[in-house]
Formats: structure tokens, sequence, C-alpha cells
């Protein structure tokens, strides 16, 4: 499950974003991408924390009329991440957890999926964190049900995939 939501959000680390690149203009700058009442201070502390430059790492862009600014393979907005940063750290043994890490990253996931109400392992439930994880609040709106049966999909296709390789050996 937690290998379809990061195949869905960033094809397992290999898409984090376009947005916020040292050639991108300044319209796709994390001041202007994400939103201001929610991420930009968490963001300025979480590079402060970690030593990098806020202005080149890659971000996600908007989606539509929605805000962008979603950080590393597991596409966390700096605000949530922020929330759970003390978790992260303690399950993966360092004092600041790296949002672009893929190992602190798949963990923030599993967390945070967890926390969503993935962990009882059912279809209903994993689809219902899938869409908590991607539309928060909004998760029950019809113009986000894709993502759920989306990521549900891949899930089913990754499991095949792990049973297909079960089976050969």
């Amino acid at each position: 499950f937690i290998l379809a939501i990061l195949q869905q959000e960033s094809n397992l680390g290999k898409n984090v974003g376009t947005c916020n690149r040292p050639q991108d203009p300044e319209s796709k700058s994390w001041r202007n991408i994400m939103k201001p009442s929610r991420d930009i201070e968490p963001y300025k502390r979480i590079t402060d924390e970690l030593g990098v430059d806020p202005d080149t790492q890659p971000l996600s862009c908007p989606y539509k009329n929605g805000w962008g600014g979603a950080m590393g393979p597991s596409q966390f907005i700096p605000s949530t991440w922020e929330k759970y940063q003390n978790r992260i750290a303690n399950a993966v043994g360092v004092s600041t957890p790296n949002p672009w890490n893929p190992e602190h990253a798949f963990t923030a996931s599993g967390i945070y999926l967890a926390d969503l109400g993935a962990a009882s392992g059912s279809y209903s439930a994993e689809r219902q964190a899938a869409l908590r994880y991607y539309a928060g609040s909004n998760w029950q709106s019809p113009s986000v049900q894709f993502y759920g049966d989306q990521v549900m999909q891949r899930k089913q296709d990754i499991q095949s995939d792990i049973d297909t390789i079960e089976a050969a050996e």
C-alpha cells in the first residue's frame, strides 16, 4: 500500500516536483506556490534545520486551483511534515528528518497513513486513508475520488507482481 502511495505521489521519488528548481522563474518559487498562512514558515524552518537552500529544493507545483510546495518522494506539505517531524526522527534515528531522504519520506508516509486509518489493512480503510493523504478534509469530494481508485489499482498491480515473483521461486 505504501509503495502504491509513493508511486502515485512521485513515481517512487523520480518526480519530486517541477517547481522551485534553480532554473525556474520566480512564479514557481516556494514564496509563490505555497499557501502562505500554512506552509511558508514551516518550510523556512525545515530547510533552515536541514541547512539546505530553500530556493533550490524541488517542490510540487500547484494543481488546478490548489497550492503547491509538497516535498520529497512522499510529497508532504511543510506544515504536515512539521507536525510529524518528531515521530519521523524517532523512527529513523535522526535528530532532523529530511523530506527529500527516501528512507525518511517512506517512514513518514507509513506513520501518516496509519494515523489516517490504513493500519486495519481493509480495502475501504486504505482507500479512505489514501484520499485523506491526498485531499485532507476534502477527501469525500467527487473530484478527488480518482486518487483513491488509482492508488488501490496500483496496490493490486504491485501485489500481482509480487505474487508472480513468489510463484516463480
